[in-house]
Parts: structure tokens; C-alpha cells; sequence
């Protein structure tokens, strides 16, 4: 007899924080046959709802959403390390990928452990007869949650262990082993970049047509589905269609971009009710386990706070100190004995003294933490509406209508507080040499410590900057061009010692 273990869940839509103990209801069982889950309706949908839980969800210190961060983020130019660490997540931080590294291999196991669950509850949708129409629609929409789920652990694996669709023939570059099935997964090879974009294309097509119900930030509707193919399109540079899916997220009607007043506040607010908010996964102040949280390197109160904001970024954001994103940095000021700040005109930010350590200021980002103004708690967010503006400004921008794609830019700086001159028009694109670096540049601004940047930065074929980063304890390059081998993630070893079929990422060399 075939069992699986699997978490019966008295649903609530407070339930979304992290599938433990301490804040579900369990029913009085923990193991039943994989036939008992997949003939009954009733206990395939808890099991799906489970399976947002892998989201968020960890067997040792981090969850699925820290080591999704820390391979992705970390590799951006908007961080510095303020004092060298022998955590994984340097590996990903100094552009020294390995086959050893544990966070790596954390992210690859936690993604394919939700893949097969996500798979036994497919076939369990499938395979259940008899439904009566209104239980055929909730099938429906329970199925088209699930493969959503699966598109966006594909998605995020090709982007980690594959090149971006963009470089050179994504039909022999190699993506990520693809499975649809509970069964015959054992010595899966690695699919294409194109075939695993196409997996996840399909996925995310079929989601869309079986999502039937409008449900709140924290679970999957249509429009997440379409939020999905526009971000998808977009990596694959098919402009058009990205624009039209951004579009029918638009205008849905169902979000709104935060005000101006309200904007600063994003990072303290829950996701349920935030009108900007496309799709989250809600960690609740039970989920919260500190330091090891997502942004436990980004911020001190709570966290280590060893990752600073870059120069770079500082630069950038300072172009207009009324920006109302500078409120998403957490200045730490140094006092003299009666607590007042000191004045320092040599800082070009603040005009006063900042603390540094190993000679890095210490610059944090609020965007990971005092959600409910609880350090450390944040609700990764997914997808927001003010991406679907720049998705908008970015296919506009290689499709040659550049006013179109101003027009979505000012969209945003204008929510953000800025006005006049510092908007763009064709005749002001002040000092940028094309209209795709300024639409760039302000999804950098946007959605900063997102863990957009770095797949922003080389899928359009740029190269990383982190000239900034030179101190005594940094052993990695100062620039990293599109085409170097260190933007790929190695395969973790235990992964290919168990699968002959596995072909390694090439080391780098450069």
C-alpha cells in the first residue's frame, strides 16, 4: 500500500502563514493512502491549499522564500556585504557558484517536493468521477490554483539554473527536468531552457481558463494566472503578448496602485486587503522565526543586518531626494551623548553621521520586515499591479513606441511622488541614452531587495556592476557580463551523484 504523509487542514484564509502547528487546526491524522487523498475532493482541496504552504514552509532553518531570496537576490547590485560571512548564501553573493553550496540545494529539494505533491493532487482532480456540476467547477478552480503553483516553481528553477530565454538558442540551452506525473520520475534529464518555457507557458495557459473564482490576494485567481504569462512573455521577448496579458490585468478591476500617501507604507501592511497587491504568501507573526526569516540579512532589528543597501542603488534613488522610495531605507544614524544626530556634510545623502561597519554605512531596506510593525515579518509578494505598468514600459520600449513606454514610467514616478522635470518626455530623457534604460532603471527603483534586479539586469543582456563592492574581506569580481558562466547556479552535488542523467552547469572561468 502507497501512502503519503500529507497535513488535513480545517481551511481558513488566515491559514496561509506557513502550515504549522502553531496556526492551522489539524484533523486527528497525519498518514493516509495516497488513494484515500486522491478519490476524495474534500481532502484533495486541503491538500492543495497545503501546498501554497511550500511556499513559505522549511525543514531546517530557512524556508523556500529565504533560499529562493538569498540565490537570486544576493547577486544584484543593489546589496553589499558590510563583514564577510562562511553562510551559503555567499556563494550567491560573490558570484562563486557551487555544486556544495547547501542553500542551492535547499532551494532545488524544496521546489521538487512541492512539484510531486502538486502532481499526485493533478491526478487526483483528474481521475475523480461522479462530481456534480457545482463540485466540477470547484474542481476546476482547485486545479487551476495547483498548476499555477507548478508554473511558479518552474519558473523560478529555470531562472536560477538556466541562462535567460534571451541568450544565444534557448533550444539547446539546458533549463530544468520537467515532470507532470507523481511516477516515473527517477533519472530525469534536464529539459531546454525552451521546453521548460513552454512547460510553464501551458501551465500557466490552462490555470487561466480553470480559474474561476475570485479569491483574495493570498490565493490564486485568473489574474494572478495573467500576471504570470505577462512576466513570462516578457522574459521571452514577445512584447505584444506581455502587454496584452499586463492589460487584461489592469483592467480587471480588481487593483489599484497604492496612493501616495499610503505607498511608504507598503512593507508594514498584511496582504489581505492591499488593492496593490497581485499575489502574496502570507506569513503570519506565529510564522516568524526571526533572523532566519527573508530578510534576516537585509535588516538589524531582529535580523543579522550584514547586507547593506549599495552605493549604487543610493546613487541611483538620490537622484530625487523627494523620491517617496527613499522611505523604503532605514537610515542608522550615529548620536552624540544626547541622542541627537551629528551633521556630516560630506554625506551627499542625509547630511549626517551614518554608521558604518568595515567602513559600509549601514544603509538597510524596510522592504523585508515590521509587517504589522513586527521586525522580521514580511509576506513575500509576488506580483503587484505597479509591475504590470513597467512590464507594459519595457515591451513598449523594445517595440519601438517610446512615448507608450514613458507614459507607463511616469505612471509610477508620479505615485511615487515625483513631478515636472523629473518625469520623462522623448525631448527629456535627462541624461539617459535610450528609453529602455530609464524603464529599467525605474523597475530597479521600484521593486528594489524584490528579487527582481538580477534577472532584470541579464536577461537584457547587461552586465552586473559591483565595482562598489571592493573591501578587504571580497573575493568576488567587480563586474559580471550576461555572458559569464558565474550567473548560473551549479547543480547541487547530491542531486547529480543520485541522477547519472543530470548534465553540471559549466564552472566559470571568468
Amino acid at each position: 500500500m502507497k501512502y503519503i504523509k500529507i497535513f488535513i487542514i480545517s481551511i481558513s484564509p488566515l491559514f496561509l502563514g506557513g502550515c504549522t502547528e502553531n496556526n492551522i487546526d489539524f484533523e486527528p491524522i497525519s498518514q493516509i493512502t495516497t488513494d484515500q487523498v486522491t478519490s476524495s475532493l474534500e481532502l484533495l482541496e486541503n491538500t492543495i491549499v497545503g501546498n501554497y504552504a511550500f511556499l513559505s514552509s522549511a525543514e531546517g532553518k530557512y524556508g523556500y522564500d529565504r533560499t529562493r531570496y538569498d540565490v537570486t537576490e544576493y547577486m544584484s547590485d543593489d546589496v553589499i556585504l558590510n563583514q564577510w560571512s562562511g553562510n551559503d548564501f555567499s556563494y550567491s553573493l560573490t558570484y562563486q557558484p557551487t555544486s556544495a553550496s547547501d542553500r542551492s540545494l535547499d532551494f532545488w529539494q524544496y521546489s521538487y517536493r512541492a512539484i510531486y505533491s502538486i502532481n499526485v493532487a493533478n491526478e487526483g482532480l483528474d481521475n475523480l468521477e461522479g462530481l456534480s456540476s457545482e463540485d466540477e467547477i470547484k474542481r476546476d478552480q482547485l486545479k487551476g490554483e495547483n498548476i499555477f503553483l507548478r508554473s511558479m516553481f518552474y519558473f523560478d528553477l529555470v531562472r536560477v539554473y538556466g541562462r535567460p530565454y534571451s541568450h544565444d538558442d534557448p533550444a539547446t540551452n539546458l533549463g530544468v527536468p520537467l515532470s507532470d506525473t507523481s511516477t516515473d520520475n527517477e533519472g530525469l534529464s534536464r529539459a531546454t531552457v525552451k521546453e521548460t518555457y513552454e512547460f510553464i507557458e501551458k501551465d500557466l495557459l490552462e490555470a487561466a481558463t480553470l480559474l474561476n473564482e475570485e479569491k483574495s490576494n493570498i490565493y490564486v485567481s485568473k489574474e494572478v494566472a495573467l500576471a504570470g504569462l505577462s512576466r513570462l512573455y516578457l522574459f521571452k521577448e514577445e512584447n505584444d503578448k506581455a502587454i496584452v496579458y499586463a492589460d487584461s490585468v489592469i483592467n480587471s478591476g480588481r487593483y489599484q496602485l497604492l496612493s501616495s500617501e499610503a505607498f511608504p507604507r507598503y512593507n508594514r501592511n498584511a496582504p489581505v486587503g492591499n488593492s496593490e497587491t497581485i499575489f502574496a504568501v502570507q506569513r503570519l507573526a506565529t510564522d516568524n522565526v526571526g533572523r532566519y526569516m527573508m530578510g534576516g540579512m537585509m535588516h538589524g532589528d531582529g535580523g543579522y543586518g550584514q547586507i547593506m543597501v549599495s552605493s549604487s542603488f543610493m546613487d541611483l534613488l538620490f537622484k530625487n531626494p523627494n523620491d517617496l522610495r527613499v522611505n523604503f531605507i532605514d537610515v542608522q544614524y550615529e548620536l552624540d551623548a544626547e541622542g541627537n544626530k551629528i551633521p556630516d556634510p560630506d554625506n551627499e545623502y542625509y547630511g549626517y553621521k551614518v554608521i558604518e561597519k568595515s567602513s559600509i554605512p549601514e544603509y538597510w531596506t524596510q522592504k523585508l520586515t515590521y509587517q504589522d510593525d513586527e521586525p522580521m515579518l514580511h509576506s513575500p509578494i509576488y506580483f503587484r499591479l505597479a509591475e504590470m505598468y513597467l512590464i507594459k514600459a519595457e515591451a513598449y520600449a523594445k517595440n519601438g513606441e517610446e512615448e507608450k513606454a514613458l507614459e507607463m514610467v511616469n505612471i509610477i514616478r508620479e505615485r511615487a511622488g515625483l513631478s515636472g522635470d523629473q518625469l520623462f518626455r522623448l525631448d527629456n530623457l535627462q541624461g539617459y541614452g535610450s528609453v529602455l534604460d530609464i524603464v529599467l532603471d525605474e523597475a530597479r527603483l521600484e521593486f528594489a531587495h524584490e528579487g527582481h534586479r538580477t534577472h532584470d539586469v541579464f536577461r537584457n543582456k547587461k552586465t552586473m556592476d559591483r565595482s562598489y563592492m571592493t573591501w578587504q574581506g571580497w573575493s568576488g569580481p567587480g563586474s559580471i557580463p550576461y555572458t559569464s558562466n558565474r550567473i548560473l547556479h551549479q547543480i547541487p552535488e547530491a542531486e547529480m551523484l543520485k541522477n547519472d542523467n543530470l548534465v553540471q552547469n559549466p564552472s566559470y572561468t571568468n
